[in-house]
């Protein structure tokens, strides 16, 4: 459930929980097209390099990938794998993959979110 707040427009293309990363990271100062590019809906792993929903220029070398409700009970332990893996990808290329986790995006986006942005990952506690 979002706040009035995050209310997700009906122009935006992604998931509720990917408007409300996004919309704390404009809080934060951030600019789509500037520090970040937005990618709904990639194509992860199809093309041979792990893409996710944020990737940044400023900070440089961050990706953040924006987690479902009830994200790790739909499969469980190879959903974690898959993270995992997609994590170590990009690693390999130098970029730090957070995962952001619909709990933590509708309790406090802005604390997640300033997490992220200094390379700290929250998911999974």
């Amino acid at each position: 459930m979002t706040t009035e707040a995050t209310k997700t427009p009906e122009t935006w293309r992604g998931s509720d929980a990917a408007y409300m990363a996004f919309d704390a990271l404009v809080r934060a100062g951030k600019q789509p097209g500037v520090d970040f590019e937005y990618r709904p809906h990639t194509s992860k792993g199809t093309t041979g390099f792990v893409e996710a929903d944020f990737m940044f220029r400023s900070p440089p070398n961050l990706a953040m990938q924006v987690q479902e409700p009830l994200h790790g009970h739909h499969s469980g332990i190879s959903t974690r794998g898959t993270d995992t893996l997609a994590k170590a990808q990009l690693a390999g290329y130098g970029i730090t993959l957070i995962m952001l986790g619909y709990e933590g995006l509708v309790q406090d986006p802005d604390w997640l979110i300033s997490e992220a942005l200094q390379y700290r990952d929250h998911s999974w506690e």
